[in-house]
């Protein structure tokens, strides 16, 4: 499949080759009220955007008669409307349009959707209906829509402009359409043909008409380019068996993780990035970078590894089966049998959750680093972060002393709030404590006291760090020598979180 209205694959819902006006659909669905905030008033979902009350919700379409509760009937429910009620719900689109490409069908009670239809900020996505609703057995090329994996693997995505990007498994097409504002090609890669129709239905419905699609397995159909970005929420789950294409690899354990890793580097242009969502299994609690650092040896990248979550083998295998086999006590007994079994056939003691970042750079010893996150998976866009954590720790590498760190000139980032907690005392307020934390991306945070605060007031970029304490020690009237170390040590950490960076002078020396 190349581009967005080129071709389609067999087991597709969409007919991309046929002609059809989709641009009036999102106004003709916002005319009406079907917006991402008034959805959430009225289908609950989970963090991972299962269904949690589908029969309140039955209730409540039936009971009421307006155009937004006939478009959650078709495009929520997959219930069929009446032709009438369906054509007011959609003006000014045309009914012939979206029964031209696929997305609406006749049958005997009037119009049904073939696809779920869901908002997410500026766009539009067309997904599979959820089993929840519909009562119909999940096919193994079910195509998932949007939930936290996804969200999580955009917000830890560097938004650089770049000529080539790739998304790779890109299911409904959400990491292509976020790459595409920001390159220049972008390439859609997956295994599963069904999933290609809904992305590239998607890149037509929010028009993004330049999007590639090709279908294959990991790099295979791109072997010949190389990019700047690549981005990946592969199918990264331990489980014993293949039941669905994007969950399961059908490898043992994390081999598919691993092979993704280890070939990722070799795709990358030089600056590139590349970000992997990812579980991966090991022994005990503290060896869990291990076996990821060994897949990145003498790959060419600087590599940042981050845990999010880490589990035993029972929490682990409740956290996929759970949602699945709740109301089945027989199954889930039986299934958890099975996936405790497989995990220890792998030596798993214990499955990460994380994702690893890795930028292209030549010409130089490269460096590894992993971190437990301190607040879990990021809640916002962390991108920019990212980017401040990787030049950070280049110039922390390339430090051979605390004199030097001393004599760079450091700059408090904007993205960063600071708290002070006050107290009545004597009748007037007293600062009593004070915490700093970033405002985007991983929202680290900590107590800073009063000489911190002192401290990171000076990081304009306009004096040295040995500068700074030097002030700081004569306004305290304190000797600067025993603090120089300790502010050494914080400047660090807070330099390798992304809070300070380096006055650009100091980094292109």
């Amino acid at each position: 499949m190349s581009g967005a209205d080129g071709g389609q694959s067999s087991s597709g819902p969409f007919r991309l080759d046929q002609p059809g006006d989709l641009s009036r659909l999102r106004p003709a669905l916002e005319n009406a009220g079907y917006t991402e905030a008034a959805i959430g008033n009225v289908v609950l979902l989970d963090r991972e955007g299962t269904p949690l009350d589908v029969v309140a919700l039955r209730r409540r379409v039936g009971s009421a008669a307006s155009p937004f509760h006939t478009l959650v009937q078709l495009f929520i429910l997959g219930t069929a409307a009446a032709e009438e009620a369906a054509r007011e719900a959609l003006a000014p689109a045309e009914i012939n349009d979206l029964e031209a490409v696929g997305l609406l069908e006749r049958c005997a009670e009037g119009l049904r959707a073939r696809a779920a239809l869901m908002p997410s900020g500026e766009l539009l996505f067309a997904r599979e209906f959820w089993p929840e609703f519909t009562r119909r057995p999940t096919s193994r090329d079910y195509v998932l829509g949007e939930g936290a994996a996804t969200r999580i693997t955009a917000y830890l995505t560097v938004r650089r402009q770049g000529e080539l990007a790739l998304d790779m498994g890109t299911g409904t097409g959400y990491q292509a359409l976020m790459a595409a504002r920001h390159a220049g090609r972008v390439i859609a890669t997956d295994i599963n043909g069904r999933a290609l129709s809904f992305a590239a239905f998607n890149a037509r419905l929010n028009g993004f008409p330049g999007i590639e699609f090709r279908q294959g397995s990991l790099f295979e159909p791109v072997a010949q380019e190389r990019f700047d970005l690549i981005v990946t929420n592969p199918p990264f789950v331990l489980s014993p068996k293949a039941e669905y294409e994007y969950r399961d690899s059908g490898l043992p354990g994390d081999t598919l993780v691993e092979q993704v890793v280890r070939q990722a580097p070799g795709m990358l242009r030089e600056g590139g990035y590349c970000t992997v969502l990812m579980n991966w299994h090991h022994r005990t609690e503290e060896d869990w970078a291990e076996r990821p650092a060994g897949w990145l040896a003498s790959s060419g990248c600087d590599a940042w590894l981050v845990g999010f979550q880490d589990y035993d083998r029972i929490g682990y295998a409740v956290t996929w089966l759970f949602p699945e086999c709740r109301r089945d006590p027989e199954r889930y007994a039986e299934a958890m049998d099975h996936w405790l079994a497989n995990l220890e056939h792998l030596g798993a003691g214990r499955v990460s959750y994380g994702a690893v970042v890795l930028r292209r750079r030549s010409g130089g010893r490269n460096w590894f680093r992993a971190d437990v996150s301190p607040s879990g998976v990021p809640t916002q866009p962390a991108g920019a972060q990212i980017e401040r954590i990787f030049a950070a720790q280049d110039v922390l590498e390339s430090l051979d002393s605390e004199e030097r760190l001393l004599g760079l000139r450091l700059v408090l980032t904007p993205e960063h709030e600071m708290a002070h907690f006050l107290a009545a005392q004597g009748g007037q307020w007293v600062v009593k404590g004070a915490r700093i934390k970033q405002t985007e991306g991983f929202p680290c945070e900590g107590n800073v006291d009063r000489m911190v605060g002192a401290l990171l007031a000076g990081c304009d970029g306009q004096r040295t760090l040995a500068e700074l304490v030097a002030n700081l020690a004569g306004a305290l009237g304190l000797d600067p020598a025993p603090i120089r170390l300790p502010c050494c040590r914080l400047m660090r950490t807070l330099l390798r979180w992304g809070f300070l960076t380096v006055a650009p002078h100091e980094s292109r020396g």
